[in-house]
Order: C-alpha cells, then sequence, then structure tokens
C-alpha cells in the first residue's frame, strides 16, 4: 500500500512538472503583412504604379498619415512567456514611396532598431466650459437665495 501511494506521488509530481514547464515555454506569435522578399524585388522604382505593387504584393497595413504617397507593410514577430510583458522579437517595415502620379519612386526598409520609444505625457489639457465658474461653485453651495 506504502509503495503503492509513493509511485501515485512520482507520476503526480512528473505531471505537475511538465505542465509547469509546458506553462513557461514561450509562444511566437506573427503579426502583420508578411511580405514574400522574392515579389518585394521585383517591384522596381520609376516603372510599377500603385496598381502594380497592389497586385504584387497586396494592400498596404496603412497609409502615411496625410497623404496616400506612401504605403506601409508592417510585419513583427512576438514573443509572450507566461505571464511576463510581450517581447518583440522581429519587426520588420516596409516603406513604399509614390510620386504625385502613383509611380514607385523608392522603397525602404526598416527593422525594430531603426525605431525609437516614444514617452507618453501625462499632462492633461484644460477644457474650458466643463467647470463652472468659482462664483458659481460658491454661491452654489449656499443654496437658493430667493426664498
Amino acid at each position: 500500500m506504502n509503495h503503492n501511494r509513493l509511485r501515485s506521488f512520482r507520476i503526480f509530481g512528473v505531471l505537475f512538472c511538465t505542465l509547469g514547464a509546458a506553462a513557461c515555454s514561450p509562444t511566437i506569435s506573427t503579426r502583420g503583412h508578411l511580405l514574400d522578399s522574392e515579389a518585394l524585388a521585383t517591384i522596381r522604382p520609376g516603372t510599377q504604379t500603385r496598381e502594380d505593387v497592389a497586385e504584387i504584393i497586396g494592400t498596404p497595413t496603412a497609409l502615411a498619415t496625410f497623404d496616400n504617397r506612401t504605403w506601409y507593410y508592417i510585419s513583427e514577430r512576438v514573443r509572450k512567456v507566461s505571464f511576463h510583458d510581450p517581447e518583440i522579437i522581429d519587426r520588420k517595415i516596409v516603406a513604399i514611396d509614390f510620386d504625385t502620379k502613383g509611380v514607385v519612386q523608392r522603397i525602404r526598409h526598416y527593422q525594430a532598431r531603426d525605431g525609437w520609444i516614444v514617452k507618453s505625457v501625462g499632462r492633461e489639457t484644460p477644457t474650458p466650459g466643463l467647470e463652472p465658474p468659482a462664483i458659481e461653485r460658491f454661491l452654489g453651495g449656499m443654496g437658493d437665495l430667493s426664498k
């Protein structure tokens, strides 16, 4: 009886350690627009148009903010281990610039090391009109004086 109990504890211990190790193993996920490097190499500045680019490598992940003359294709690989913050393993950005006629002008390549951390500012911009003037706040606490 004691031998069977010890054997059960061993089996439970092995299963517990196996499940614990599996829970801590990293998960790699790929996000974004994965470009075929051979297809991208066929795009030549000065010859192809937006329509050609869309046909060869697909529609972009994002467009330039103020005009549609730059197309961005963004992809990244991220590793996540249990409850830790995700870690970016690799990030690739391809920017394709077009002229005013929609013809490819240049192709730029960026990676994670080309970026920089932008810290957000915690300040708030005051919005007029949401808070009553000081005199109204003062008199409002006194009740209705017309009674």
